[in-house]
């Protein structure tokens, strides 16, 4: 046996043992897999369910609904500062008098002799109902009632971005299972033209070199269904994390239901944007919040009354219940009112201030309307240009397989060779992924659309 007979001996054994190495970790992959998918659950999960699953066990919004509750209860305080206070207190004084006589002209008629030890019970009860306080309670309220709006307001736009969140991983989930679907039928089609030409090569009509380009062509596909399944398990994860389902859930998806045939009109999306966008919502709680606290600070100028009422209980015998006339126990009722009237001329910068803040906050909603125009305007011309892509694409997919077609046909004429076909199957396969991922994109530029008017619906 010559140099170069025994050279090619050496690589068909080399190869026919890489051949069974692979069959052997291929089918090892696939029994470890099919164990696995044997022991974990499996739930089929379509877009509507898999929304309301995800609101349901969103971590974030229970958050956003304790931010609803703290506001309330800001609110309830609020309401509880209209309330009368009441304070009751209890002592017992020890004191020495150092003055052991005690003449009041026109109160004692004889000078009053007191021991030198004097123990002594002191109680008070007071009571305190505020009448007026220059509106502040009301202004309060008000405030607190303002914060508890904005609150749910937070938590509408945080179930809003949970729902897109979960829109656009469900979708982008769908793009590896397609891309699985169409990566499988083209291993098919490699195979069957494997063996085909592994039996041209028998009969002599095809060179090894030609069975290599295609075993190396499936090897290649190979390593895409690898990637591609690394790919849907990493993403199935996160699926079953943002929906609140138990790790292990393998997700099976319905056939998707692509947005490839809405009619959007650009000036009802801006009018849309212009009523639901929570930015602007929210900037008008707080531009009535500033209004409030400019009311707020002018009426600091104006002073307070509260009405009161106390009882004391003054007992000097050192017994806890004492006899005779021995008890002091008056009762007191009176308005009191106060004025801090320095606030006539510390007050006019705060003011100045306030006022300030709220031309800032209309100067902010302005702005805000120009962001919105130009980001419903964006996520409108998207959706525009991925609904041509498709267009462009599905022609592109036509002409593609009209030229395997031909292709092929020349090839068994011998009219072009393996590479020729090879890359015509190429460029059909990539043409196909290519559709399919367009519509994904175009689904969700769809939904990007809609989140840009502050309202996305299924």
């Amino acid at each position: 046996m010559n140099r170069e007979a025994f050279t090619n001996s050496l690589k068909e054994k080399i190869m026919s043992v890489s051949k069974q190495l692979a069959g052997a970790i291929f089918f090892f992959l696939f029994a470890a897999s099919s164990s696995f998918a044997q022991t974990a659950p499996t739930r089929t999960l379509g877009l509507d369910e898999a929304v309301q699953l995800g609101i349901q066990n969103s971590k974030q919004l229970k958050r956003s609904q304790y931010k609803i509750d703290e506001a309330l209860s800001r609110l309830a305080q609020a309401k509880d500062a209209r309330l009368p206070s009441a304070k009751v207190s209890f002592q017992y004084l020890h004191a020495l008098m150092m003055s052991r006589v005690i003449d009041i002209p026109g109160v004692t008629k004889d000078p009053l002799k007191l021991p030198f030890d004097f123990p002594a019970y002191l109680g008070t009860l007071s009571v305190t109902e505020p009448i007026f306080a220059g509106n502040q309670f009301k202004y309060a309220r008000q405030s607190a009632d303002l914060m508890v709006q904005m609150s749910r307001l937070d938590a509408d736009k945080d179930k809003d971005d949970i729902t897109w969140l979960i829109i656009d991983s469900y979708i982008n989930y769908n793009k590896i299972l397609q891309n699985q679907l169409i990566v499988a039928q083209n291993m098919q089609d490699i195979q069957g033209k494997l063996e085909e030409i592994t039996k041209y090569e028998s009969q002599g009509l095809a060179t090894k070199n030609d069975v290599l380009r295609y075993e190396l062509q499936r090897s290649q596909m190979q390593l895409t269904e690898i990637e591609l399944e690394n790919n849907r398990k990493i993403a199935n994860f996160n699926m079953n994390i943002l929906l609140g389902i138990p790790d292990s859930t393998q997700l099976i998806l319905p056939a998707p239901t692509y947005k490839l045939d809405e009619h959007p009109v650009y000036t009802e999306l801006v009018q849309l944007a212009e009523t639901n966008r929570r930015e602007l919502q929210d900037l008008s709680y707080q531009t009535r919040i500033a209004d409030i606290n400019v009311k707020k600070i002018h009426d600091q100028r104006q002073p307070t009354v509260a009405a009161s009422g106390g009882a004391y209980y003054i007992n000097p015998t050192g017994q806890v219940i004492p006899t005779n006339n021995n008890l002091i126990a008056p009762i007191t009722l009176g308005i009191g009112a106060s004025w801090d009237i320095g606030t006539l001329w510390t007050n006019k910068n705060k003011e100045r201030e306030a006022a300030l803040q709220r031309q800032d906050l209309n100067t902010g909603k302005d702005q805000a309307l120009d962001d919105i125009h130009q980001d419903v305007n964006k996520n409108f011309i998207l959706y525009q240009v991925s609904l041509e892509k498709i267009k462009v694409l599905q022609v592109a997919v036509t002409q593609a397989e009209e030229n395997e077609r031909i292709t092929e046909s020349k090839f068994k004429n011998n009219l072009v060779n393996t590479t020729d076909r090879i890359d015509a199957q190429t460029l059909l396969y990539q043409s196909r992924v290519n559709l399919e991922l367009a519509k994904s994109d175009a689904t969700i530029a769809y939904y990007d659309m809609l989140r840009s008017t502050g309202k996305i619906h299924l």
